[in-house]
């Protein structure tokens, strides 16, 4: 970036909210993947206002522009690496309004998530998209990614829970779909297109997000399972009696040692080994209801679907429960090299795929795999993982035949590739894997639309 763009974009922001600092290059020029970040600068706007200004002159100067929030994705749909300007959103952290009454939530794009989940509670309300990384990531990212969570088989992921939002487009233009309304039958709703766009088509400044009732009394229940097609005939059995999930998890027992192996807190509570794991948390429904967790574990154990349970008492048997699903991810990092695979089946098709991946992942040597995931939403994350010593780069070629076996198998049983990460930069080579060339036409083609001189994130998704 040269002197006269940088001092144009400072008298918007002030100097002291644009920065060149290798440190802050570094910092912002990327999510949570291996990329190397190479961005001109970062500029960090208070207002939307702000927003405006530097898209409109960015436009003018065809200068590229990359949008940052939270930089927790795994795609690299954050990731700057040429020399393109961060618009990080992270100043814009305010919640502008809690309405209980109409159960919603208006916050700015750089609001983090658990802090929207603080000031609902603080309420009586919750705000339902639940994430790992809730800690960091933030509002905007979370709807440019369309991001899922640990809650969506009860709750839906983002996009079920946008109301409105506010956008600034790539000239400047400031969209104003920000309704707080539940119905709103007007033609085209426009919000849609920029959800899960990942900051292609414009950058999301402010939305207003669905609450509900701040769930009481959960029962958490750990099973363990003999296979995989007792797992989805579990989930059939658990609608069949009316339980109602907030969550329904699993992970393989390769997946409970590694956790145990990296958490040296926690404790195992199974005494005999078992291939898969299910988390299943439901909301008690009524004061004096009779509690289903007993007799639907009595008709699971009579049916073959579990061979054991263990039933959390009391928050620490919930935490330590609950911590063998969420400690995975982290402990897989510990553990080495890490390609990731996020992928959806549909639920029916799942014994039959795992049964046919299993083939697949035998035939590759000297990587670990450790299988988990959202069941009850069809969503499975296989990790393959490498020793340290070994260079990355030499580690994905490993991988790669391996995984494009995988997402052949997902094209053969018409799934995902991307079930919650986005498609960023790592993805869009495969993306024909569950995308027909038409789709991906008529996405170029709304890309060309808003942004003609593919300003925004250029690179993403695909290549125009």
């Amino acid at each position: 970036m040269n002197s006269t763009h940088y001092q144009a974009l400072e008298s918007i922001v002030g100097n002291s909210r644009i920065s060149q600092k290798a440190d802050d290059l570094q910092i912002y020029g990327k999510d949570w993947t291996k990329s190397v970040p190479n961005p001109s600068a970062v500029i960090f706007p208070k207002t939307t206002a702000e927003v405006s200004a530097i898209m409109k002159y960015c436009h003018q100067e065809q200068i590229k522009v990359v949008p940052s929030g939270g930089r927790t994705g795994l795609a690299g749909a954050a990731n700057a690496s040429n020399d393109e300007l961060v618009l990080s959103l992270e100043k814009m952290d305010r919640i502008l309004a809690i309405d209980p009454i109409n159960m919603s939530i208006t916050a700015e794009a750089g609001a983090i998530v658990e802090t929207l989940q603080k000031a609902a509670k603080d309420r009586g309300l919750f705000y339902p998209v639940d994430l790992a990384a809730k800690g960091s990531c933030q509002l905007g990212g979370n709807i440019a990614t369309n991001a899922g969570g640990l809650k969506l088989i009860r709750y839906g992921g983002t996009r079920e829970n946008v109301l409105g939002i506010e956008v600034v487009l790539v000239d400047g233009t400031i969209l104003d779909l920000n309704y707080d309304l539940r119905k709103n039958n007007i033609g085209y709703d426009l919000k849609h297109l920029f959800i899960g766009s990942e900051g292609t088509l414009g950058v999301v400044t402010q939305a207003t997000m669905k609450l509900v009732t701040l769930p009481k009394d959960l029962r958490l229940t750990c099973m363990a399972c003999p296979d995989f097609e007792s797992v989805t005939k579990l989930l059939g059995l658990i609608n069949l009696r009316g339980i109602h999930p907030t969550a329904f998890e699993f992970f393989t027992h390769q997946c409970l040692e590694l956790v145990l192996k990296h958490q040296k807190s926690r404790i195992n509570p199974f005494q005999e080994k078992s291939p898969i794991y299910t988390l299943l948390e439901f909301e008690k429904q009524a004061d004096g209801a009779v509690d289903p967790m007993e007799p639907f574990l009595e008709e699971a154990f009579e049916r073959g679907l579990i061979t054991d349970a263990v039933i959390a008492t009391n928050s620490t048997e919930f935490q330590n429960l609950w911590g063998f699903r969420e400690n995975i991810s982290e402990s897989v990092a510990i553990e080495g090299n890490v390609r990731k695979n996020d992928i959806s089946l549909p639920i029916s098709s799942l014994p039959v795929f795992i049964a046919e991946m299993e083939k697949v992942l035998s035939q590759i040597k000297g990587v670990q795999m450790f299988l988990f995931g959202h069941i009850g939403d069809g969503n499975l994350h296989l990790n393959y993982v490498g020793d340290f010593k070994q260079d990355y780069a030499d580690f994905r070629k490993l991988t790669r035949d391996t995984e494009l076996g995988v997402f052949k198998l997902v094209q053969k049983h018409k799934g995902s590739i991307s079930a919650e990460h986005g498609i960023g930069v790592l993805k869009k080579a495969d993306l024909h894997f569950c995308c027909s060339p038409e789709q991906l036409e008529l996405m170029k083609r709304i890309k060309r639309a808003f942004d003609p001189g593919d300003i925004l994130n250029p690179g993403k998704i695909f290549d125009l």
